[in-house]
C-alpha cells in the first residue's frame, strides 16, 4: 500500500489564527482557523458516537502496560499480547516534524487520555510543556490518529540508584548517556481513522 508521507505532514500543520489578509481587490478578509485535528482529506474520518467507543476499546487492547525495568524482570511477567508500537509526532522549534517510535504508551478510555514514556530528546522536550500539542499514530484494524494536548509531565532524572532500582521503563535506552525519562499524560482532543498506510 502506498506510503502517505504528505498525509503525516498534514497532521502536523496548523493554519494561522483569525488574522486578516489583504485580497487582490484591497479588501480585508478574515482567515478561517483550522486546527490540526480537522481533517482536510477524504481518506480520514473523525470518530464520534458508537464508532468512537469501539475504537477506544480497541486502543486499550493495543496499549502497552508501561512496565518498568523492575516490573518486566519480575517472575511471571509477560507483556500484553496485543501491545503494538506507535509513533508520536510533534513540531520541532525550527518547524520540522519530530517523530519517535515508541513502545511505552497507554490509552485510558475512562479519562480519554494517553500516557507515554519518552527518553530525553527533542521530541520529549517538544511535548513536555503543559498545553503542547502532539499526534499519536497507532495501527490497529485501521490507522488511528490521536490528536493530543499535554496535561501533565513527570521527569525521572537519571541516577545509578534509580536505574538499579529498575524505575525506568522497560524500553529505556538512555543509561549510557544518563538521560532523563519523561512520563507525559495527554488529553485526547480528537481521534481520526484512516485506511491509508502511513508508517510501518
Amino acid at each position: 500500500m502506498k506510503k502517505c508521507i504528505c498525509l503525516s505532514m498534514l497532521i502536523l500543520c496548523c493554519a494561522c489564527s483569525n488574522q486578516s489578509k489583504e485580497t487582490d481587490q484591497g479588501t480585508s478578509q478574515p482567515q478561517t482557523y483550522v486546527d490540526s485535528y480537522t481533517s482536510a482529506s477524504p481518506t480520514r474520518s473523525q470518530l464520534s458516537g458508537d464508532d468512537l467507543k469501539t475504537v477506544q476499546t480497541e486502543l486499550v487492547s493495543l496499549s502497552s502496560d508501561l512496565a518498568s525495568i523492575a516490573q518486566a524482570a519480575a517472575e511471571g511477567y509477560s507483556e500484553p499480547e496485543g501491545a503494538v508500537i506507535a509513533q508520536i509526532m510533534s513540531v520541532n522549534p525550527d518547524g520540522t516534524p519530530g517523530l519517535s517510535t515508541i513502545h511505552a504508551w497507554q490509552y485510558n478510555a475512562d479519562s480519554n487520555t494517553v500516557t507515554v514514556e519518552l527518553t530525553y530528546g527533542q521530541n520529549a522536550l517538544n511535548l513536555s510543556t503543559v498545553n503542547s500539542r502532539g499526534t499519536l499514530l497507532v495501527h490497529g484494524k485501521a490507522y488511528y490518529i490521536l490528536h493530543l494536548e499535554t496535561a501533565s509531565v513527570e521527569e525521572l532524572k537519571y541516577s545509578d540508584e534509580n536505574y538499579e532500582k529498575g524505575l525506568f521503563n522497560a524500553a529505556y535506552s538512555g543509561k549510557d548517556a544518563q538521560l532523563s525519562e519523561y512520563s507525559i499524560t495527554f488529553k485526547v482532543l480528537s481521534i481520526e481513522s484512516s485506511m491509508v498506510y502511513m508508517f510501518q
